[in-house]
């Protein structure tokens, strides 16, 4: 009888164990290696912080460089000034013409109905949507655009549009 109760302790005390040990391991729904919980290695840190240590030695030669050439006697002789920062400017395009973009314009539908030129390379860039629009998609309004390349990008308008450019553009 005392063994029989015996053995029932131990078994009852085993499962206990067991149940735990599992609820343990499992209770964590985190895989090792995803974004929540990211597996990385000592010699892939070791080779980050080196990376970085060069980079701040460089950084630090450039900044005693600069110091070494200016003292405290010396005055500029003009200052700087900073360049003129590019704005938007308002456009009529007429329907049926077309505004082409130069590179790194950024192009605003504010009024109208219009539609994407590609180029021959790719589309314009919607960032706004995330996408990339080919040849003959239709441009929402208030979406910023980027025309990437100097290729013949644009808008179509097929109505009287108002549209907001940066950068340089040609009316066709």
């Amino acid at each position: 009888m005392k063994t029989r109760r015996s053995w029932i302790i131990l078994l009852t005390a085993a499962l206990l164990l067991a149940a735990s040990c599992f609820a343990a391991v499992f209770a964590d729904d985190v895989v090792p290696g995803t974004a929540a919980d990211p597996v990385v290695s000592k010699s892939y840190m070791d080779a980050q912080v080196a990376i970085l240590q060069t980079q701040i030695k460089t950084l630090q030669e450039q900044i005693d460089k600069l110091a070494a050439g200016q003292s405290g006697s010396e005055t500029p002789s003009t200052p700087a000034t900073p360049a003129e920062v590019p704005k938007f400017v308002v456009v009529k395009v007429d329907a049926g013409k077309s505004l082409i973009g130069s590179a790194s314009a950024e192009i605003i539908l504010r009024s109208g109905t219009a539609t994407a030129i590609a180029g021959a390379s790719g589309g314009v860039s919607d960032l706004t949507g995330g996408t990339d629009l080919s040849t003959g998609t239709d441009v929402s309004k208030n979406h910023l655009l980027i025309i990437p390349a100097d290729d013949g990008r644009g808008i179509r308008c097929t109505t009287t549009c108002y549209v907001m450019v940066k950068g340089d553009y040609k009316l066709q």
